[in-house]
């Protein structure tokens, strides 16, 4: 298992950067909100190639993220679920997920977000998550901490699961995890369907952790820093980590297993229990 390598401090010029970020996304934000919430059950889906969904919505509201990235910072580079997904080269990167949780947003299931983080050197060091159907925004800025809707946050304290009181709070896992995972009396998982989401419930302490065995880079960029910043760990359980991005890499097809939670141990814990090696995660020590 590997453990998230951490973007370095940021200087003056790098934290004038993050701040011209923030000023420039949040309006076009608060604008999406109620926009996507009247949307929201209400969309036809296509497939992928890859077999996944997608809307028109998707696609819109990536483009009004992207339009604005690149009237504010026309140098920096992109990488998109929904257009870009190789990173090629640049200081400056932003990984966007338009709608994390399509299938949620079709059905009207309200649990799906916006997901996007600007990266430094292949560094998370803004992240930027927002979910209109509870009315949240997770955000975090390397060396800042993490919050929702500009209160702290933090991730929960390692949970015992033989303690009966603990046998209620959520452990998350995506779908495709949940399928391979074995059986585990004691622990509670929930399948909420938005991994990004996900990672926002174990920063903000309301999850215990979140176990996804196949996540993109769009999927999780933003969740590890809010989790790491909540005072978290995100542990690579097999492969090359998907951050800090690399150079003249395509990102459509790679993954790598991942969990997070408060500490690497509790996690190393938690992924003995709840996954075995012939589904294909290999966990070198």
């Amino acid at each position: 298992m590997v453990g998230q390598e951490l973007a370095p401090p940021l200087g003056p010029d790098e934290r004038a950067v993050v701040d011209a970020a923030r000023d420039a996304l949040h309006p076009l934000l608060d604008e999406l909100r109620p926009e996507l919430v009247a949307r929201a059950g209400r969309v036809d889906l296509e497939l992928k190639e890859d077999g996944t969904p997608v809307t028109d919505v998707d696609l819109e509201v990536n483009e009004r993220l992207l339009a604005r990235i690149g009237d504010v910072f026309p140098d920096h580079t992109v990488v998109s679920e929904e257009l870009v997904t190789e990173h090629a080269d640049g200081r400056w990167t932003w990984i966007v997920d338009p709608i994390d949780g399509t299938s949620n947003f079709i059905s009207g299931l309200p649990y799906w977000c916006i997901s996007m983080a600007l990266t430094l050197d292949g560094h998370p060091v803004l992240a930027l998550v927002e979910a209109p159907p509870f009315a949240a925004r997770f955000e975090a800025v390397a060396g800042d901490g993490a919050t929702r809707n500009d209160e702290p946050i933090r991730v929960r304290p390692p949970v015992d699961w033989n303690d009966g009181r603990n046998r209620h709070v959520p452990l998350l896992l995506t779908t495709a995890t949940a399928r391979r995972a074995r059986p585990a009396v004691r622990l509670n998982p929930r399948v909420m369907g938005s991994a990004a989401l996900d990672l926002c419930q174990v920063a903000a302490g309301t999850a215990a952790a979140s176990v996804s065995l196949a996540p993109k880079v769009w999927d999780v960029a933003a969740g590890v820093l809010l989790v790491t910043e909540a005072g978290g760990q995100y542990l690579t359980l097999d492969g090359t980590p998907l951050l800090p991005l690399r150079h003249d890499t395509e990102y459509a097809g790679r993954s790598a297993p991942a969990a997070a939670g408060p500490n690497a141990a509790y996690l190393r814990a938690l992924v003995d229990t709840l996954v075995t090696d012939p589904i294909g995660v290999t966990r070198a020590r």
